[in-house]
């Protein structure tokens, strides 16, 4: 039997509800807020995978899902990423979130965990998507080819990616239509990514209209296998309780 390069396992984890005070705020750029929260609730937090989700608690009880950015288990730290778009309860949230203010996190409930060594990355997303190729990028080994696609506002939106693998980004500004902008580029990658190996790796998440074109791409034209691929819709349009899929 043939040995493949890695493989995508679920882990379950106990769900845990925690405190926590916000340490710090960040403008990472312009509509892109960092927050470090702290308390003593967060020592012994965990994260397995690069996708996985908690839920952020706000006033009233509603929450919403976020991927953690970094933590420290020990010193009892978290850090989230915030896209600011100018409504909603996170992202009203945010842009009056000042150092004190005090909300609960919970979960994550179970990651998908990555083993092994892709011979490739395709990472593929909008804003929202950040995190998770933030942590993806951290997995990438040394020199492995690496491709990050990333859908825009607008040219301030850009911001420094870093990784140990051998990395080609490209930020592609496409507003309201930024899936189909995203899916359309993927088409113009094969050649690039040389997907006569399966043995990549690829990651897509963005408004949920991205999910079918993207699978088209992955699966229908360049033969990907489906357990071996993730894409996820992280948000839809006009649906404020939408939640992306574990």
């Amino acid at each position: 039997m043939t040995q493949r390069a890695f493989t995508l396992r679920r882990q379950p984890l106990d769900l845990v509800r925690r405190t926590a005070a916000v340490e710090s705020v960040e403008d990472v750029v312009p509509g892109y807020r960092r927050i470090r929260l702290t308390g003593d609730e967060l020592r012994g937090f965990a994260s397995l995978g690069a996708d996985d989700h908690l839920r952020v608690f706000f006033d009233g009880g509603v929450s919403r899902e976020f991927t953690p950015v970094a933590w420290d288990a020990d010193a009892g730290s978290l850090t989230l990423d915030f896209v600011l778009h100018g409504e909603g309860v996170a992202s009203s949230w945010a842009e009056g979130a000042r150092p004190g203010d005090v909300l609960s996190v919970g979960g994550p409930r179970g990651s998908l965990v990555l083993e092994g060594r892709p011979e490739w990355w395709l990472l593929v997303g909008d804003e929202t998507a950040l995190p998770a190729i933030r942590r993806h990028l951290s997995a990438v080994a040394l020199g492995v080819p690496v491709t990050v696609l990333v859908g825009i506002r607008d040219s301030a939106q850009r911001q420094p990616l870093e990784t140990a693998g051998d990395l080609t980004e490209e930020w592609l500004v496409g507003g309201e239509a930024v899936a189909e902008v995203l899916v359309y580029r993927m088409h113009e990658l094969e050649e690039l990514l040389g997907t006569g190996s399966g043995e990549g790796f690829a990651f897509v998440a963005a408004e949920q209209t991205i999910v079918r074109l993207a699978r088209e791409v992955l699966l229908d034209r360049w033969g990907l296998d489906a357990e071996r691929v993730v894409v996820k819709g992280y948000w839809k349009h006009g649906v404020v309780e939408y939640h992306a899929p574990h």
